[in-house]
């Protein structure tokens, strides 16, 4: 074999690995996208629902104190940590529902944006970038009586069940969506998705 079919053979071996890693560089860059992308969307997960766990818990230990909203509005935005943004959460209720958590009964909504203040019953003010949008659940019509609260309408038979329910926005960290027809599938188009975590907790009660 002469030099010249060595450097065919080369050229050859040379446009076949050039080929070859053009067909596989989109996948690849595809399945890192989506990996550095279920990373962020698990991390947002968890910290959200972390979030609404912590602020259900402190809504059953504040009962029916003045600014226990504000409170809780306070505990959902220091426990949304980097890399997750807490600008993007949309909107945060406060709920009473029954035993199970299955049914809401009742619901304070508060938006992201504006702000609202509260004067907690030590004296304190608490400030939180919220807007309230429903007022269906004041806190004055919360029940931690153990024997319940017969007197508020509808009556209250028992303590109160109490839930967080925070939305958040996810916005893509990577253009994963765009790429999607690299690989034969179909591109997504839009800035994220929304989740909802929601948890539940039984209210703390006052003998």
């Amino acid at each position: 074999m002469g030099p010249s079919a060595t450097c065919r053979d080369a050229g050859r071996e040379k446009g076949q690995s050039l080929v070859e890693f053009s067909l596989l560089a989109p996948l690849f860059l595809v399945l890192l996208m989506g990996l550095i992308e279920f990373a962020l969307v698990f991390n947002a997960t968890l910290g959200v629902n972390h979030a609404s766990q912590n602020g259900a818990v402190l809504a059953s230990e504040a009962g029916n104190g003045i600014g226990a909203d504000c409170l809780v509005l306070d505990r959902v935005e220091r426990d949304i940590q980097a890399p997750a943004d807490r600008s993007r959460i949309v909107e945060v209720q406060v709920q009473r529902t029954n035993p199970s958590g299955s049914a809401v009964l009742a619901q304070n909504r508060y938006t992201r944006g504006g702000s609202t203040s509260c004067t907690l019953t030590d004296g304190r003010m608490v400030t939180v970038p919220y807007t309230r949008a429903q007022n269906g659940y004041p806190e004055a019509q919360r029940c931690n009586v153990i024997a319940g609260c017969l007197q508020m309408v509808p009556p209250h038979t028992t303590v109160d069940t109490i839930g967080v329910q925070v939305r958040y926005d996810y916005a893509w960290a990577t253009p994963l969506g765009t790429m999607m027809p690299l690989i034969g599938g179909t591109a997504r188009s839009g800035p994220g998705y929304s989740f909802i975590k929601r948890n539940v907790v039984r209210m703390e009660p006052v003998l």
